[in-house]
């Protein structure tokens, strides 16, 4: 999924996953993504708060959980 959020603005985005340790943002573990705060896990989806800039996030969602 490529974002950009505008600058002076912050989004919260939804991610498609089974948990956070699927999810990576250009190719680096979330967890370790400037200007990106996780926030919880709903209905199969991580939930972030995501600072200004331009994104690509990635997850693995299995066949069944879709």
């Amino acid at each position: 999924m490529d974002i950009t959020i505008l600058s002076n603005t912050t989004a919260t985005v939804h991610v498609p996953a089974k948990d956070t340790a699927a999810v990576t943002e250009g190719g680096i573990p979330i967890d370790k993504v400037q200007g990106v705060k996780f926030l919880s896990m709903e209905n199969n989806t991580a939930v972030y708060t995501v600072d200004s800039g331009t994104y690509q996030f990635q997850s693995t969602l299995s066949m069944s959980e879709r």
